[in-house]
């Protein structure tokens, strides 16, 4: 952030020279910059989408029945539960007796849960549970899958893994698909207009502007793995000034 903060509110340090400088400094919290990319990034229609990693529910069992049967799985999930997060599975048990189980599905799937595990009379009969993706990236046609109690916790520490990998290289292929190299005015515009573009660029902050005023874009950042490249900016054609392409993309 450079000197900005530390000149606003006087932040300085003693340097080698003896003299007092004014600090540069970074930012490393989380912000509403980062919670916006998860959700612009991995989101859905139908509401969140958020990796294992940073899940704080990773799992939610829904155990369901009434009565007797409904005690009888409500103490099977709460013992499931138990054994998931000794397995270090951040997991909840949704039993909340005013809302019903559909309600209680869609709720978590709007909230983004990557896995959610239904446990009934006749599952809980069975030794199972019923087993649901946040997205059904293995198999489309297969909304539910039943899975083994007894083996649930190292079946489940694979599927979060999967479900992390997965929602990565989704994410890494959009980047790539939407990326493009460009060497011309109209290349460039069309590139912006749906994602990101590869350009040189002269570095003055008229010719910025006058990008951003036609396309709503603006230089994004200069990659440090950049391979080394001269030629002549993409607006102006004027000499660029990093030696490398500049990634260019509208701000939102």
């Amino acid at each position: 952030m450079g000197t900005n903060f530390a000149a606003a509110f006087g932040i300085t340090y003693t340097s080698e020279s003896g003299k007092a400088e004014l600090c540069h400094t970074t930012s490393w919290g989380m912000t509403t910059r980062m919670i916006g990319a998860v959700i612009m990034t991995h989101g859905d229609d139908k509401g969140l989408v958020l990796p294992p990693a940073l899940a704080p529910y990773q799992v939610v069992i829904v155990p369901i029945g009434r009565g007797d049967q409904g005690r009888a799985t409500s103490s099977a999930a709460a013992e499931l539960a138990a054994r998931l997060r000794r397995a270090s599975i951040r997991t909840h048990v949704d039993d909340r007796p005013q809302v019903s189980p559909g309600f209680k599905f869609n709720d978590w799937e709007m909230r983004g849960v990557p896995i959610r595990l239904e446990l009934g009379p006749r599952d809980l009969a069975a030794g199972t549970a019923l087993m649901s993706r946040r997205l059904t990236y293995r198999q489309p046609d297969a909304a539910k899958e039943a899975i083994p109690l007894d083996v649930a916790p190292d079946l489940l520490v694979a599927e979060l893994a999967a479900f992390q990998a997965m929602l990565a290289q989704r994410a890494a292929d959009f980047r790539d698909d939407h990326t493009a190299t460009v060497n011309s005015w109209p290349e460039f515009a069309a590139a912006v207009a749906v994602g990101w573009a590869l350009a040189l660029h002269c570095g003055d902050q008229a010719c910025d502007d006058e990008i951003k005023a036609e396309t709503t874009a603006s230089p994004r950042c200069i990659p440090l793995a950049g391979e080394p490249e001269q030629g002549t900016c993409i607006r102006c054609g004027k000499s660029s000034a990093y030696g490398k392409r500049v990634i260019f993309a509208r701000a939102y």
